[in-house]
């Protein structure tokens, strides 16, 4: 009867053990989630801009020579390095956007501030390149206005010859050519 009570004691022993060890083995190791910046179209940020001034904030990465010949209006300037180690852009409770030439940068700054904070972080998709060539509207092309020598002032009062022909307007200035276009940053 000893034998007994202490086989199924040891049996009772090794089942919990074996409870303990399976419950164990089958709840599942803590993986951690990864969260990733929110891509923002250039539409969508000019947009933005014009509805909702003060409800986001922007952080340019690119270096500052190219921030200084362009900007959006009310973002900052500042370096990966600065905005990944500096805990003031981790904190807020707007939006974060960051920016960059062509959005590469911006994607990998704003991947690792994901993982650092709540805070809601987002990425100019294609970067300010989209930006110009997605959302700015197209103009269309503007004749150049005549020089003024060659305008002749009309009297109030003379007539003109019915077979009169306009001047012909003076050939522009050879440093007046059309502006070329500015590049987001590159």
């Amino acid at each position: 009867m000893k034998l007994m009570s202490l086989r199924d004691t040891l049996s009772a022993a090794a089942l919990a053990g074996a409870m303990v060890v399976t419950a164990t083995a089958l709840a599942a190791p803590a993986v951690p989630s990864v969260t990733f910046p929110q891509r923002i179209s250039a539409a969508e940020l000019k947009r933005m801009l014009l509805d909702q001034r003060g409800m986001f904030e922007i952080v340019d990465v690119r270096p500052p020579a190219t921030y200084a010949d362009f900007s959006l209006p009310g973002s900052v300037n500042a370096t990966i390095a600065d905005v990944i180690a500096n805990p003031a852009y981790l904190k807020g409770v707007v939006p974060l956007i960051i920016v960059d030439r062509d959005g590469s940068l911006a994607m990998a700054v704003g991947g690792i501030l994901s993982q650092k904070t709540q805070r809601s972080i987002r990425v100019l998709y294609g970067g300010l390149e989209a930006y110009w060539s997605d959302s700015a509207p197209l103009l269309p092309p503007v004749a150049p206005a005549p020089a003024a020598a060659s305008v002749q002032p009309v009297k109030p009062g003379a007539s003109v010859p019915a077979n009169a022909k306009p001047a012909a307007p003076a050939s522009a200035p050879a440093g007046s050519a059309a502006p070329a276009k500015k590049s987001a940053g590159c």
